[in-house]
């Protein structure tokens, strides 16, 4: 006689570890209501929201509907705030819902509509916060109030808990000196600063990381939102002084990002790097910004970075870089280029070089 096993004869450690691989919306979707033995399970799970662009405003009302029951179980949120029919999704849910237990926040593509106030609110009250996350690259949206106090209530926060702090937009950081030190804990750290040429200057980024002695990986984003002008003739880019006697020492610091969209040189990057004498990962990108003029020539030489790797983080491990330059005349020579970091290719295993040149349109137009 054969034996049939249905769904509901599943223990009750399936159903949990089942639903290790579901988020909120698909749980409450296909379980909720549908027998007591299952509603009890789901009062005991902990609750991940993925919210994405897919999404319908039917289906966050439909998830916002169940966790007024549910809510202290929430544990995980990652929002897009815009999904296909509507947006301000974050400040509805935060809004509607206190997450008292949450422990990784990620919240990206912030709505111009949206306010962050309920956000912040709750973040103060976080004493289970590991991970907040925040993305909002264009730049063009988030509020500027917002901006300030939540960066302030992430630098000051004081659980301990909280390890990793990724603020992905453009802020000033000029009043960073007023913030006393990160939270105690806190070993990953990522931050895009943006402004005048002053204030993502190398004195900017020196003042942050006199606040990172505990941070083990740490990434800066670096965009100078100058006006552009290029009728000036081509001038070296410089850097301001410093006392190279006072720079910070980030013993712990191990792995380092630095993006720029602003024209640093090599004593600038040297400057940096030479505050982290135990770097074993180093990762850079230069990006193109909008002035032609002032364009560090001295990055496209291996020699150069060579002599300052070798000099500032002798133990440097893994060394990946990334340029997409805007330059008029004259054309590089790319095998002078290539040449010049052939060292690499021994001392990086699986290192590899992809380097190309195409013309500009301003060029080809006058022909």
């Amino acid at each position: 006689m054969d034996t049939q096993t249905h769904l509901e004869d599943l223990a009750n450690e399936i159903f949990c570890e089942l639903f290790e691989y579901l988020h909120a919306l698909d749980i409450f979707t296909a379980f909720a209501s549908l027998n007591k033995r299952i509603s009890s399970i789901l009062r005991s799970i902990p609750l991940r929201i993925v919210i994405s662009k897919k999404h319908c405003r039917n289906q966050i009302d439909f998830l916002s509907s169940h966790l007024s029951l549910h809510t202290h179980q929430v544990i995980s949120i990652n929002i897009r705030d815009t999904i296909r029919d509507d947006a301000s999704i974050i400040s509805l849910l935060f809004s509607r819902h206190d997450f008292i237990n949450l422990q990784f926040c990620r919240l990206a593509t912030i709505d111009r509509s949206t306010k962050l106030d309920n956000v912040i609110k709750q973040i103060k009250t976080f004493d289970k916060l590991v991970s907040f996350n925040i993305s909002n690259l264009t730049d063009e949206t988030m509020n500027a109030d917002d901006k300030c106090e939540l960066t302030r209530t992430m630098l000051m926060h004081q659980s301990s808990s909280l390890r990793s702090i990724a603020l992905r937009y453009g802020y000033d950081y000029s009043n960073i000196s007023n913030y006393i030190s990160l939270p105690p804990n806190v070993t990953s750290l990522h931050l895009y600063i943006a402004g005048s040429r002053a204030i993502v200057s190398v004195r900017s980024v020196i003042a942050v990381l006199r606040l990172c002695h505990r941070v083990r990986s740490l990434h800066i984003i670096l965009k100078d939102n100058s006006p552009v002008d290029d009728t000036d003739i081509y001038d070296p880019i410089t850097i301001p002084s410093i006392n190279e006697n006072d720079l910070p020492v980030l013993s712990q610091v191990i792995s380092f990002g630095l993006t720029l969209f602003t024209p640093w040189n090599n004593d600038s990057i040297a400057c940096i790097l030479r505050c982290m004498p135990n770097l074993k990962y180093f990762f850079f990108t230069l990006g193109p910004y909008a002035s032609q003029t002032l364009f560090p020539v001295e990055l496209l030489d291996g020699y150069v970075w060579q002599e300052m790797l070798e000099l500032y983080v002798p133990y440097l491990s893994k060394f990946e870089f990334h340029m997409s330059v805007w330059k008029c005349f004259p054309p590089t020579d790319l095998d002078i280029v290539i040449d010049s970091f052939e060292n690499f290719v021994g001392k990086y295993s699986n290192w590899h070089m992809v380097i190309d040149q195409w013309r500009l349109q301003c060029e080809s137009s006058g022909k």
